[in-house]
């Protein structure tokens, strides 16, 4: 009787914890479990009404402002002024500042309208 040596299949996986709910896993490059990644094309809704701050950056946006002025005016740094404005162009729709000026003047036209009537429409 001839015994037959079996050898164990070695899964090339690496066991892992993962970086969000410590749990162990096996993974190749992955630093989160499947059951923690989320799909990069699923974002959380945002607020879509714009905060103080974020209002204030529209109006300067309007006025024609680079970054650096916008940032120096509400007293921000650049990075927090371009971070405000990418949160402001998913909330609005816009992929421009042109876009989020139009918008800006449209929609506060129309609350304007809406709120003293359509006696402001002839002016």
């Amino acid at each position: 009787m001839e015994l037959k040596v079996v050898t164990p299949i070695i899964e090339l996986k690496q066991l892992r914890n993962c970086f969000r709910c410590g749990l162990e896993f096996r993974g190749d490059s992955q630093r989160v479990c499947p059951s923690c990644a989320v799909p990069k094309d699923i974002q959380r809704p945002l607020n879509p009404t714009l905060s103080f701050r974020e209002k204030q950056v529209v109006e300067l946006v309007c006025k024609g402002k680079i970054n650096k002025e916008i940032a120096f005016a509400l007293h921000l740094t650049e990075g927090t002024v371009k971070e405000y404005l990418n949160r402001i162009f998913r909330k609005v729709g816009a992929t421009n500042r042109t876009e989020l000026a139009v918008w800006s003047i449209t929609t506060t036209r129309i609350a304007e309208i809406v709120q003293n009537g359509p006696a402001l429409m002839a002016n």
